[in-house]
């Protein structure tokens, strides 16, 4: 098949990564269009680039000629960009969150199946290293049955930031802050990992910023449906900014990962002492970030942005580019498709329900 044509719908921050991801498939991708609807920013962008621009995405879903439509809009927006991208039968990248409410993520997931498109939603943390090699040890068993799950996201984010578009730090079209802008990824990780949600009691504020209606802090306790528990804590009001950080315990192993790198990771090698205190656990795996297993160097991050929300790098979404074409190629479902992102965005949704009702929330919603 030949090389697949991107059109970019959106043209603030992210949407550079995504242009960099593309450009770094030059045998399988190519951009043709740009989009945004704000002044003479696609303008200046697509003259850039030197491809078309477009400032209503109406007119360039009639021009048409592309074959995946990449969702960069604000958060709010992702859900009806995509149904209009699916019905004229482009396949859709969907940048995190998959939309800001339930109804809406449910709409792009229907529009997909029903026009038979692929979706593809951004979680690049999923093609770490770190995560990788936990999804392999929890497959195995390594880490016997799961008991605790723990996700930290210590983000900074200046009032500027908020301050620079409209839409920052609004409930319609950011729909959320720290939780559901920074600390998605880490949600998602824990939601994989840890398996469906029983209940959650969450509390939330605002504190070290003004003018917007979304929160800078928010912690929960999450019950899951395995009987394990689990924490979780996201901000944006962590100066000047620290690492993402995700703690798995089972009853034969741990496994500790900051920001998509594991730190440490334990098990119980099947002959240890037993003692009435417990286990003599095995080597760590993990020591000074190299694999003492096999020898190979821990990845470093494959996502930055503790402090600066351009600091992203590029190998997870040249990844996930990479899965959505061999999936259109091979007719198969995408790695991080519709009903995963979804996982992510319910337990998010449910977290904003009990903090703002001040009760515990049951799943499913």
């Amino acid at each position: 098949m030949s090389k697949l044509r991107f059109a970019i719908v959106g043209c603030g921050v992210i949407h550079g990564t995504h242009v960099d991801a593309i450009r770094a498939l030059p045998e399988d991708a190519e951009l043709v269009a740009v989009c945004d609807e704000v002044g003479d920013r696609a303008k200046v962008v697509g003259e850039k680039l030197e491809v078309r621009h477009f400032r209503d995405l109406t007119a360039m879903l009639d021009w048409g000629q592309f074959d995946v439509l990449t969702v960069c809009t604000p958060s709010g927006l992702h859900g009806a960009c995509g149904v209009l991208g699916a019905k004229a039968g482009k396949h859709i990248v969907c940048e995190k969150p998959l939309d800001v409410t339930l109804a809406a993520a449910d709409a792009l997931i229907a529009a997909c199946q029903e026009n038979k498109v692929k979706l593809e939603v951004i979680s690049q943390h999923r093609f770490s290293s770190g995560m990788q090699l936990l999804k392999g040890w929890l497959d195995e068993g390594k880490l016997g049955k799961l008991v605790y799950g723990e996700s930290v996201t210590k983000w900074y984010r200046t009032q500027a930031y908020y301050d620079s578009g409209g839409w920052r730090g609004t409930w319609d079209l950011d729909g959320g802050g720290a939780l559901m802008n920074q600390g998605v990824h880490y949600v998602d990780q824990l939601r994989w990992i840890m398996g469906p949600v029983k209940s959650v009691a969450a509390t939330m504020g605002t504190i070290a910023h003004e003018r917007i209606e979304v929160e800078d802090i928010v912690s929960a306790t999450i019950e899951f449906q395995n009987g394990a528990v689990g924490t979780l804590l996201a901000s944006t009001a962590m100066f000047p900014g620290y690492k993402q950080s995700l703690e798995i315990y089972g009853t034969h192993g741990a496994v500790q990962i900051d920001n998509s790198r594991v730190r440490h990771a334990q098990f119980a090698s099947g002959d240890e002492e037993q003692s009435m205190f417990g286990v003599k656990a095995a080597e760590p795996v993990v020591k000074d970030g190299i694999f003492t297993a096999t020898g190979e160097k821990a990845e470093l991050s494959l996502s930055q942005g503790a402090g600066d929300p351009r600091a992203i790098s590029l190998g997870g979404h040249v990844a996930h580019l990479k899965d959505l074409i061999t999936c259109i190629r091979e007719d198969r479902e995408t790695f991080m498709n519709g009903q995963e992102a979804r996982n992510a965005l319910e337990l998010i949704v449910g977290i904003y329900q009990s903090a703002k009702t001040g009760t515990r929330v049951n799943f499913p919603l």
